[in-house]
């Protein structure tokens, strides 16, 4: 995985990527599946979903939803949120990255502990 971020931010932690969300803050940010050798996600569809302890989803973006965008041959997935999104991640937890292929094979991308920041601007 390889990207630029915007209202999140991630740290390497052993197998797991922690991810921090700013609540109530613009999120916009990039994975290319494959880093530096992109692989072409023609007709993959994504999913992240971040829940607290409770199982409770708080964050969804996913194809589905119009939250991420494919880019194809260049293996980059976009991923987008308005500050009414990101005010629902109010409470640790866990998230997850799947892509799926065309042909149904479902991949685990990334995932890892999720946290927040508040807004101090509001």
């Amino acid at each position: 995985m390889s990207g630029t971020t915007s209202g999140v931010l991630f740290r390497k932690s052993g197998s797991d990527t922690h991810m921090t969300v700013f609540r109530g803050k613009s999120l916009n940010f990039e994975v290319i599946w494959g880093g530096t050798a992109p692989i072409d996600i023609t007709g993959y569809t994504a999913k992240l979903q971040a829940r607290d302890a409770a199982g409770q989803l708080m964050l969804e973006l996913s194809t589905a939803n119009g939250r991420v965008a494919n880019g194809g041959g260049n293996g980059r997935f976009t991923f987008t949120a308005p500050p009414s999104v990101t005010q629902g991640v109010n409470a640790p937890g866990t998230y997850e990255l799947e892509l799926t292929s065309p042909g149904g094979e479902v991949y685990r991308v990334i995932s890892g502990n999720v946290s927040f920041e508040e807004e101090v601007a509001q």
